[in-house]
Order: C-alpha cells, then structure tokens, then sequence
C-alpha cells in the first residue's frame, strides 16, 4: 500500500470567495443536510440508522472515531456558507480538477470540483446530477463547474492523480454515497471512496487510523488498501480493492427472514438458516477486538461506571424505562460487581450493514466515522478517550442490529400475515443472538477483554443495547 499526497498548485486565495459559493452550490444539492431524512438516502437501502446495509458493497471503507472533533461532530441541518480552509489545483487544464477543504459551520468538508471550458463534451455518469455548479475564472480563462464525481473523465483524472498510475480503469460507476462519503468503482477491480467529512482540528481520519493500524498488526478481515490520499495532516480519501461478488450482511440476514416467513418452518429447519453465518460473525468480532486491543491497548473499565453512563444516557429520551424493574435490578447488580475488564477502541457501530460475506467469510467493510453511536457516546466512559468502550458495546450493537433486521423483515408484511409470523421473528433473532454470542466468547484470547463472571457478560451486553434502542428511538431517520 502507498501513501499518496499528490503534486498540487495551492489557489490564490482571491479566489476563495468564487469557490466557497461553488461548495454551497454543491452541499445545498445533498440530501444529508435534511436530518430528518439524511439515512434514507443511503445508496443501496438502510437499516434505520447508519445506512448501507441493503448493498452488496462496503458503504465506507474506512472510519471510526467517536465524540467531539470526530467527522459528522456538529452536522447543521442547513447549510451555512462554507470558509474556504485550502484549495488546490489537482488537475490543471480543461478538465481540470480542484480539490476543496471547507468549514461549513461546525463540520469541516471536502469536495472535488471538475472544470470545462465552455461547449466542452462531458461524460456523465448514469444517475449522477449533470447540472453545473456554477462559472469561474482562473489562469486557464473562463470554467463551467460541476461536481467531478458526476464525469467518467473527471472520476479517472481524479484516480490517477491518487494512484499515481497512467492507465485509464474502465468503467467507472458511481458506488456508494452517504453524508460522510462518496465512493467510485473501476472496472471493477478498485474502489476510490472520497471522505466528504474530515475531523474538524485536522489530523488523521479515525477510521483510516483504525483501519491502518489492523492492517499492520495482521488482521485479515479488512478489504485491501492501496493508496491513501492524503495532503499533509488531512486524509482525503482511499482507494481499495473492489469486493466483487460479495453480499452485505444486512442482506443476507434480510435474505434469511424472508425465507423463513415463506416457509412457516422454525428457523433451523427454514432453508435460509443464518446460524452458521451468525457464529462466524461471532468469531471474526472476537478477532477484530484482539486486534484492536494489539493496535490502540486498553484503559481500565468498571461495570458500574457504564451502568451509570447507561442511565445518564437514556434518562433525557426514555426516563420511564429507568423505573422497570428488570432494569433496576440489571444495572444495580453492575454496580455491586467487582469484576474488572478493560475499555479497548472499538468499531464504534458494528451491524449487519458493516459487514461483508464474501467466498472466504465475513469482512469487515465499514468503519463510519463515528457512526451514529458514537457520536452520541454509546458504551463510552466520561473521560475516556475517543472511540474506547467495552468491545460488548460492539457486541451489543450487531445483537441490536439482528433486532432491527426483524423489524424491517416484518414491515414488508402486510397487517393481515397469520401472528405466527411474530412468533417465528421472535425465534429467528434469539436463535441468532445465541449464535453469535457463544461464538464472540468461544475464541481464545477474548477472556482477557470480557468478564468471566457468569450473567455479567449478558448484563453488561443487555445493558448497551438499551441505550442503543433508547437512542435510535429518539433519534430522527
């Protein structure tokens, strides 16, 4: 894999004026400025927060980071008129390509804008918006400007000057768009994802760091990178092997339902039984934990204290669920508890939406930067650093995930299916959490993340997913 930091000719800054109005032009035409509404958007399907899960290609390769400063941190609803932090010339000429880092209110953004000069032939790419963000003159003379991840030209420019390489990789599509990310495919063999959202004190891209820092300490689970792009502290984007003939984990579980609700049988004897998949998820989230613990190391944990940041986070949005009983004595028995693990940096949002099942089993695709759960904090301590919890809160997060997967699967059903159908839900998701469970605690080496202390395991990962279900119902999309 190469580090790339392509040549580039800084922009005058007179011109920061015409292209912060070229960036509104831009930002304006996204849906993700819509709270309410951003997550539909997600190319390829959703599972109700965080997007993607519904394609059979990684929706981010790369990002993870958690809290304040982590990209996505401070997200308006509307978008303000951006301050042009640095523009550069990666393409000069007609077309020519300029890369742009803006601040529009808190977030900080980068976009890619592709020129032309005035009458010149264009090759959109299908699907994409082929309206002109505006004019603008440089050195060159007068440009029509377009976002240059619309134009095939623009796209295969845009991969050369990462790569470095001369050849041309046709065709090229449009992959995967959210918020945070855009991506293109090459011919399919390679996949250029350009992180739109950049930590807003600069430095390196958490998920990027994340995804890195597993590559050198050998685990295998990751789609392969290439070529980083990166321009002195900012990372840009990355450019990966493309997943051919994979399928989400999202899809495949959705897959299994379906089949399950056809046939009315239980769920070990419907032809789409996830189980085995499920203990193979189980086991490559063990792994993943070994390896980030190998990677960023641990701090101290203490199952009371996350019984008490579960309720300082729930209290505000579902107070009434504090007064349950069962809840009660849940989290006062985690409070009693003497047992010690440690807090390690975590994926952050692991979910079936996050995960790949390719010919030689699960992978992961997706690190978003933050996720939804961990911009709102989930799993973590006060005071501890960025994006470190306990790996149950990964665990916690795909047992929810199943749960939200049932979901889905039943509202694609009219009101008059038999009730069964509820029953055989029920039974799918507890076959699979069992699944998945056993096998995450069944792989040597994770006794040392993990308490030992039978019913603590399920406490602490029941008391995770209610504050992930809390959020994600007072959460709008």
């Amino acid at each position: 894999m190469t580090v790339s930091e392509p040549r580039a000719i800084e922009v005058v800054p007179s011109m920061y004026g015409a292209l912060s109005e070229l960036v509104a032009a831009l930002v304006a035409r996204e849906p993700w400025w819509s709270t309410a509404r951003r997550e539909e958007h997600r190319v390829g399907g959703d599972d109700g927060h965080g997007g993607g899960d519904g394609h059979a290609v990684p929706p981010d390769p790369a990002a993870a980071g958690a809290g304040a400063g982590a990209p996505g941190a401070g997200w308006p609803p509307d978008p303000p008129t951006p301050v042009v932090r640095s523009a550069d010339v990666l393409l000069a000429g007609r077309p020519g390509l300029l890369d742009v880092v803006a601040d529009v209110g808190a977030a900080t953004v980068h976009r890619v804008l592709g020129l032309r000069a005035p009458g010149e032939e264009s090759a959109f790419l299908p699907d994409a918006d082929p309206a002109p963000l505006g004019v603008l003159d440089d050195a060159e003379g007068l440009a029509i400007v377009f976002d240059a991840l619309t134009d095939a030209s623009f796209c295969q420019g845009l991969l050369r000057v990462v790569t470095g390489a001369d050849d041309d990789l046709a065709p090229v599509r449009r992959g995967w768009s959210s918020r945070e990310h855009d991506s293109l495919v090459f011919d399919d063999r390679l996949v250029l994802t350009i992180f739109k959202e950049l930590p807003a004190p600069g430095g390196p891209h958490p998920g990027l760091e994340m995804l890195l820092a597993l590559d050198r300490v050998g685990f295998n689970r990751l789609i392969a990178p290439h070529a980083v792009w990166r321009r002195g502290p900012l990372d840009l984007g990355i450019v990966q092997d493309y997943p051919a003939g994979s399928t989400s984990g999202w899809a495949l579980a959705l897959t299994s339902l379906r089949d399950l609700y056809a046939s009315g049988l239980p769920p070990d004897q419907a032809g789409g039984d996830f189980a085995v998949e499920a203990r193979r998820l189980g086991t490559m989230t063990a792994r993943l934990h070994l390896g980030l613990d190998e990677a960023f190391g641990r701090v101290p944990g203490d199952p009371g204290a996350w019984a008490d940041a579960v309720v300082a986070a729930i209290r505000p949005v579902e107070p009434d669920l504090l007064d349950d009983p069962a809840v009660v004595t849940m989290l006062d028995g985690l409070r009693e508890s003497t047992a010690r693990r440690p807090a390690i940096r975590t994926h952050g949002d692991l979910r079936l939406g996050r995960v790949l099942r390719t010919d030689i089993g699960w992978f992961l695709a997706d690190f978003s930067p933050g996720g939804p759960a961990a911009e709102a904090g989930l799993g973590a301590l006060p005071g501890s650093p960025p994006g470190f919890r306990s790996p149950l809160a990964d665990v916690a997060d795909m047992l929810w995930s199943f749960h939200r997967v049932t979901e889905m699967a039943a509202a694609e059903r009219t009101p008059s299916e038999p009730p069964e159908l509820a029953a055989l839900a029920r039974a799918w998701e507890a076959r699979n959490r069992r699944a998945y469970l056993s096998a995450y605690l069944a792989t040597p080496g994770i006794g040392g993340l993990v308490p030992r202390v039978p019913g603590l395991v399920r406490a602490l990962v029941a008391a995770f997913q209610l504050e992930r279900a809390a959020w994600a119902r007072s959460s709008p999309g």
